[in-house]
């Protein structure tokens, strides 16, 4: 099956990390949420591969990790 986005080799590596893990040099935040004044979510997209990301940071641990969102199969 074919992905829609082929992640760069840094992409790759980091999807599935713990979001304490801090994001390489080419993803570039480009938007955040919230919950009561808590920081629950990062979005990012890399320059190089234009992968998608979402940094996890409220929640169970085991839940608080990079999620990558556009290399879904299709």
């Amino acid at each position: 099956m074919e992905l829609w986005i082929q992640p760069c080799t840094p992409c790759a590596d980091l999807y599935g990390q713990a979001s304490a893990v801090e994001p390489h040099d080419t993803l570039t935040l480009v938007g955040a949420g919230a919950v009561k004044d808590a920081r629950a979510e990062q979005h990012y997209t890399c320059t190089r591969c234009r992968a998608a990301f979402v940094r996890i940071l409220a929640g169970e641990p085991r839940t608080q990790i990079w999620m990558l969102l556009n290399a879904a199969q299709h």
